[in-house]
């Protein structure tokens, strides 16, 4: 199954305004668009600082969509930092050289089912429990 970027006819910039402001339709914030989001802040900014925001965000607009309770911090964080692993010049080439990947099954290469979508996994970072995730790439290039 493809990896549906429903935002891709926004610029980076407008994607990015209409995210943190809330306008964007949640029709247009799909697991690509979540992935393109973390994608364009891990690289314009420091990792911890783009965890946060992206956290932040995501969460501020479930919430204003009716959706908080969707929020998934394991999850979340978990992609932030396979994303962070990545030297792809483009979020265009991340997606195309990775599309077959990304998918929650690749999640269970780390976690087991059971950890991952526990109740405690969704409220707080649960570390995995199969096997470490890789390192994160700290020269990722600048946007």
């Amino acid at each position: 199954m493809a990896v549906i970027v429903a935002s891709r006819e926004l610029s980076d910039d407008e994607f990015l305004t209409d995210l943190t402001s809330c306008e964007l339709p949640p029709s247009l914030f799909r697991h690509g668009d979540h992935l393109r989001f973390a994608w364009l802040l891990l690289h314009r900014m420091p990792f911890d600082e783009a965890l946060r925001l992206i956290r932040e965000g995501i969460q501020r607009f479930a919430a204003h969509h009716g959706a908080a309770h969707i929020y998934h911090e394991t999850l979340t964080t978990a992609w932030v930092k396979l994303l962070a692993t990545h030297r792809e010049a483009s979020f265009e080439e991340f997606i195309v050289s990775n599309e077959h990947l990304l998918r929650v099954e690749l999640l269970h290469r780390f976690w087991t089912p059971a950890v991952l979508h526990s109740e405690a996994a969704k409220l707080s970072w649960v570390p995995p429990d199969k096997k470490a995730l890789p390192a994160i790439w700290s020269a990722r290039p600048r946007a």
